[in-house]
């Protein structure tokens, strides 16, 4: 896949992105009562990353964090096509998708993916974070 197909299927479904170099773009979203979410489109030779980071900033000290760390896997569990992954203090929410034979259909799925689980778990996760905080 070309960066220009995947910005013709990103513009297909009404994103908006911002090409930030030749394998990343910006894009983002917003849902009635929620902030806006940030959302990174990237290639690599062999998927398509999408990931929203920060999701959540998890707490400082791992103790306190427990709590969070705990319902992260959880989700992991209980989710398709999306993972929660932890780089630092950044939760991150991401949907890897393999590039080869990539259809707009699957891209669509997989940014679904990204605003259903956002949508659903980023109060309580938040929640959670700022309990340990």
């Amino acid at each position: 896949m070309t960066g220009e197909q995947l910005e013709r299927m990103l513009t297909d479904d009404g994103w908006p992105f911002e090409k930030l170099d030749d394998h990343t773009w910006r894009s983002g979203f917003k849902s009635e009562g929620q902030e806006p979410f940030r959302m990174f489109v990237r290639t690599t030779s062999n998927w398509l990353v999408l990931t929203i980071v920060p999701f959540v900033t998890a707490p400082a000290d791992d103790a306190d964090a427990l709590a969070l760390f705990r319902r992260m896997l959880e989700l992991n569990r209980e989710i398709t096509l999306a993972k929660l992954a932890l780089d630092k203090r950044d939760v991150i929410l991401t949907v890897e998708l393999p590039l080869e034979g990539l259809q707009a259909s699957q891209l669509k799925d997989g940014l679904d993916a990204m605003v259903f689980y956002a949508n659903s778990h980023h109060a309580e996760l938040s929640s959670l974070a700022k309990l340990g905080a």
